[in-house]
Formats: structure tokens, C-alpha cells, sequence
């Protein structure tokens, strides 16, 4: 009688495509959670780094299974080369980020202007209020803090724009609306500002016009407008997290100087990202202001 052989199917082959299977759905999942508010930042954390652990294990279980194949001659090549296939492409964006984090420093909060960076108007209250839910605080920036970040991060510098801070902020509400930033608050807007300013201001006018002339030499000391101040809320393209950024329009002799800063609201590390939405934003500044635009 013929004796048959049984070629044995490596079980490590098996397991690492059935959790490199797992991964897609899992994350997947993942990020449809957090994106309908079903589950919080820090349950998002916790699902993201299982997920991670899962594709490691699915990459041990691969090289298992290629020992198995090398050594006993085992089947299972096409599946454990499948399972490696869809692991690797599931850890690329971690391999990413952990490019990022060795190209940038260790922050979340960025500014054009690092020695005096803008304050939030609204965001600053909220992180305190969120603080128990892990939520960053707004920092105060110190002497090494500003130094750090201008190393880091050189191309970041404050524009200057030979025009009116009106034609400068129409053109920062524009790039907010293309962008679909949610607006958070507002400071200095000549039409939100409220009715008592206003008679204020008026009064003002009306006895500056009774002021002798000793009195109109001191108006080149009258104090400048208030600076403007925009604050919105920005989310990243595939997990939505979530960044405020904080516009500062300046209104100068002959120029507006314009300034923001970025942070993000969850983990000590942005991966250089609030800086590159900086640049981002005043590249389309610069755009929309076209002939005009200038560095600090």
C-alpha cells in the first residue's frame, strides 16, 4: 500500500494573517469611534496602542511561521506573506510618526512671535476646565521654551503687510471659511465691539473737535486701535484631532503685523504638526494678499 505524506500547514502562518485581517476593520473602527464623539481621546489612545500590539504580534507570528517554512518545510508562504504585506502597511503611518518625533522637538505649542506669543481668547479656559480628562493646558512660554522652538522651527516669523488691518482680516475670514475652521472667539472687530465703546468713542471725537491747538499738537499720541484677535478650532484630515490656533492682527504706523500660534489640545507631542499648519496658513495669507506680502 502507497504511504502519503501530509504536509503540515504552519498554524504561526494562519495566526499572522488573521490578525493582519483584524487590524483593517479594527482601526477602521477606530477612528469612525472618535469621529462621532462615541468614544473619548484617551479611549482613542488606549484602542490605537492595542492595535499596535496586535500588529507586532502578527509580525512575530510571521517570523515564526518563516522559520517554520525555512526549517521543516511547512505550507502557509502565501499566507504569512499576505499577513506581512497588510501589517507593515498598518505600522507605516506609526514608523511616520516616529520620524516626526525624532525631526521635532518634544511641544505642542508654536508661535510666530516666540518671545510674545499671542493669548487665546476662549482656549485657555476650556483646557482648565477639561484638565481632568487629560486635555493640555495652554503653556506659558519661558526664556529656554522660546529659545528651543526658534531653532526648531525658523521659518516661522511674524508677516508684515503694507495694507489696512481691515483688508488684512478679510482676507484671514476668507482663509478661515476655505479651511472650515470652526470659529471659537473673537477680540478688537470694529462691528462686534459693543455700543458703549462706541458712544465712547464718539464723545471722544466730539470734544476732540472743541480741543485747542496745544491740544492737536498731543494727538500723534492717541492711543492705536485695539489689536484683532482671532481664535479658531482646527481637526486633522483622518482622526480629528483637535488644534486651536490664535490669529493677531496689529495695526502699525503704515503696516498690520500679523502673528498666530497653534497648539494641540491632546498629547505632549504635535510631530511638528501645529507648525506646518502655521506655515500652511500664512502661505495663503500670502496668496491672498498677493503684492503686498512680506516677513517681519
Amino acid at each position: 500500500m502507497a504511504a502519503y505524506l501530509e504536509e503540515r500547514r504552519s498554524k504561526a502562518a494562519i495566526w499572522c494573517l488573521r490578525l493582519a485581517m483584524f487590524l483593517i476593520p479594527f482601526f477602521v473602527l477606530v477612528i469612525l469611534l472618535y469621529r462621532f464623539a462615541k468614544i473619548d481621546t484617551i479611549q482613542m489612545f488606549i484602542l490605537i496602542s492595542f492595535g499596535f500590539l496586535i500588529a507586532l504580534l502578527s509580525l512575530v507570528f510571521a517570523l515564526k511561521a518563516i522559520t517554520e517554512l525555512w526549517k521543516k518545510g511547512y505550507r502557509g508562504g502565501s499566507q504569512v506573506i499576505k499577513g506581512m504585506i497588510i501589517t507593515i502597511l498598518v505600522l507605516m503611518p506609526f514608523g511616520y510618526q516616529a520620524f516626526l518625533a525624532m525631526q521635532h522637538p518634544l511641544a505642542n505649542d508654536v508661535s510666530t512671535d516666540m518671545l510674545n506669543p499671542p493669548e487665546y481668547i476662549n482656549a485657555d479656559q476650556l483646557r482648565a476646565n477639561n484638565a481632568d480628562k487629560g486635555m493640555n493646558p495652554v503653556i506659558e512660554y519661558d526664556d529656554d521654551y522660546a529659545k528651543k522652538m526658534i531653532i526648531a522651527y525658523p521659518r516661522l516669523q511674524s508677516r508684515r503687510y503694507p495694507a489696512g488691518p481691515e483688508r488684512v482680516l478679510e482676507a484671514v475670514r476668507a482663509i478661515v471659511d476655505s479651511n472650515e475652521w470652526l470659529l471659537t472667539g473673537s477680540q478688537g472687530i470694529p462691528e462686534v465691539k459693543n455700543n458703549s465703546e462706541s458712544e465712547e468713542t464718539t464723545q471722544l471725537a466730539d470734544n476732540n473737535t472743541q480741543n485747542t491747538d496745544e491740544d492737536a499738537q498731543l494727538e500723534d499720541n492717541v492711543e492705536t486701535p485695539d489689536d484683532i484677535f482671532i481664535e479658531v478650532l482646527e481637526r486633522t484630515l483622518i482622526f480629528g484631532f483637535e488644534n486651536d490656533m490664535v490669529i493677531r492682527i496689529v495695526s502699525e504706523d503704515r503696516n498690520t503685523l500679523v502673528d498666530a500660534r497653534a497648539s494641540a489640545r491632546w498629547g505632549k507631542h504635535d510631530f511638528g504638526y501645529n507648525a506646518k499648519l502655521i506655515e500652511g496658513f500664512l502661505q495663503q495669507l500670502d496668496a491672498a494678499l498677493l503684492g503686498i506680502a512680506g516677513e517681519g
